[in-house]
């Protein structure tokens, strides 16, 4: 008997490190995310085997021992004692792998590249929460520190407004303007860890209830932009906050001077992906981006749910 869960991948449109501070912060779940099947086998070796692949090629394998999760097998010890230490927080919060007197099989297939940052993590810890039936915030926090608007994108069908309060907040946004054709995303090709992003600057925001306010404001305000002129201005205005607070340079003032646009970073800054937005046609962002080198990116239908 084989069950079957899919979560969705994620960009963080705004809200980059204030969202740990309470702000509102804007979200996109993607067309791109990860699947999962469990299968029950009639072996009872007590084994879980696992395999990872990454569209649609076999990238990881593991075996666990189902009683203890010990790993007695794999290619990549450092997934599998990631692995590890998420099916052990899946153990303390359910009875799903207790329970079988099954040897279990798991494969997931993630349908972007682990580099692009686009949520491989978030969508696996959904799928998890989905199988075992808990609580996937909880299944986060217990492995790691982010702020949880990954989840929220991997278990919704449109954009949404994330914040943090008691509990995690997720509501519908509703931006669909008339000028999606001019967004773009491309990816810059320099991994971010964002857990260590958020340990660097974290302090550098701490505090900072007037900025914090002012995301919110953009958060707000951006999804009700009637002009790609009035959305890029909005888009500036975020930058400059961050970078202030962060005293690090924009994307732009750093790399792309001469874009005739608005860039904007997305989630950790200094790698993953960007956000373009150009009033001259696609041919015009191609052939920009491919002359710094950057060959992947994706017009805004083309990526977002």
């Amino acid at each position: 008997m084989s069950n079957q869960y899919y979560s969705h991948g994620k960009l963080l449109i705004t809200g980059e490190y204030f969202v740990l501070e309470g702000s509102l912060a804007l979200a996109v779940p993607l067309k791109l995310g990860q699947s999962m099947v469990v299968t029950s086998l009639h072996d009872s070796r007590g084994e879980l085997t696992w395999e990872t692949h990454i569209k649609n090629e076999l990238w990881f394998q593991a075996v666990f021992n189902l009683r203890n999760l010990e790993i007695t097998k794999t290619n990549i010890s450092s997934a599998a004692l990631y692995l590890q230490k998420l099916l052990l927080a899946v153990k303390r919060n359910s009875n799903v792998l207790s329970a079988t007197q099954q040897d279990l099989s798991i494969k997931t297939n993630l349908e972007f590249p682990l580099e692009w940052g686009l949520g491989s993590s978030s969508s696996l810890i959904s799928n998890l929460a989905y199988w075992s039936n808990t609580n996937p915030y909880q299944l986060l926090s217990k492995t790691s520190e982010g702020s949880g608007y990954d989840i929220a994108c991997a278990r919704s069908n449109g954009s949404i407004f994330y914040r943090i309060q008691d509990t995690p907040s997720v509501t519908e946004a509703r931006f669909n303007p008339t000028f999606l054709e001019n967004i773009y995303f491309v990816y810059l090709g320099r991994k971010q860890n964002s857990l260590s992003s958020v340990q660097q600057y974290g302090d550098k925001i701490k505090g900072k209830t007037t900025e914090a306010e002012a995301i919110t404001e953009i958060s707000n305000s951006i999804i009700h932009s009637k002009t790609l002129k009035e959305f890029e201005n909005h888009i500036v205005h975020h930058e400059s906050i961050i970078s202030s607070s962060l005293n690090t340079p924009t994307v732009k003032s750093q790399y792309f001077s001469d874009f005739k646009g608005s860039i904007k970073s997305l989630g950790a800054w200094g790698g993953d992906f960007i956000m373009a937005t150009s009033h001259g046609n696609s041919e015009y962002v191609a052939q920009y981006f491919h002359g710094k080198g950057l060959n992947i990116i994706f017009p805004y239908k083309k990526l977002v749910l």
